[in-house]
């Protein structure tokens, strides 16, 4: 009888677990792909694994627009369209290889912070890195891999 409640109360630690990853995976939703149509050359980002046969676009969901000159980023935040402020100007919205980004971006208590590599194509500018949102207490991070036209 004990090995019985300790393999069930094992199975509802299993299964709270398993909630819980599926509540914070849950935050970040895809966007509508008519939302990019709004800003002019805007950073798209994807989900991204960085696995070995991923693309450069990421394999995933469009999650994070970011305009061009970096001053707003739109978002789908369980489900309703959010759109932030940055916090700070970013010194320079150039695109040079090598070069990284940080930005945070802001609305009520809500905190989207960016975490970029970026990579000069020719006639784009790509970028890797984290995204990190911090809401009621909790940061959900994401990979994710993006693209602009420059």
């Amino acid at each position: 009888m004990r090995a019985f409640h300790l393999k069930f109360g094992l199975l509802i630690f299993s299964l709270q677990l398993n909630s819980l990853a599926i509540a914070q995976q849950v935050a970040l939703q895809e966007l509508d792909r008519q939302e990019s149509k709004s800003l002019h050359a805007p950073y798209e980002f994807r989900i991204a694994s960085f696995s070995k046969d991923e693309g450069s676009y990421g394999s995933g969901a469009l999650v994070l627009l970011i305009s061009n000159d970096t001053k707003s980023a739109i978002i789908n935040l369980n489900g309703v369209r959010t759109e932030l402020r940055a916090l700070q100007a970013e010194s320079t919205a150039d695109c040079k290889t090598g070069a990284t980004r940080q930005q945070v971006y802001a609305k009520d208590q809500l905190r989207l912070q960016v975490k970029l590599k970026l990579k000069a194509g020719e006639e784009a500018c790509w970028a890797e890195g984290l995204v990190s949102i911090r809401m009621d207490k909790h940061t959900h991070r994401y990979l994710v891999k993006g693209v602009s036209g420059l």
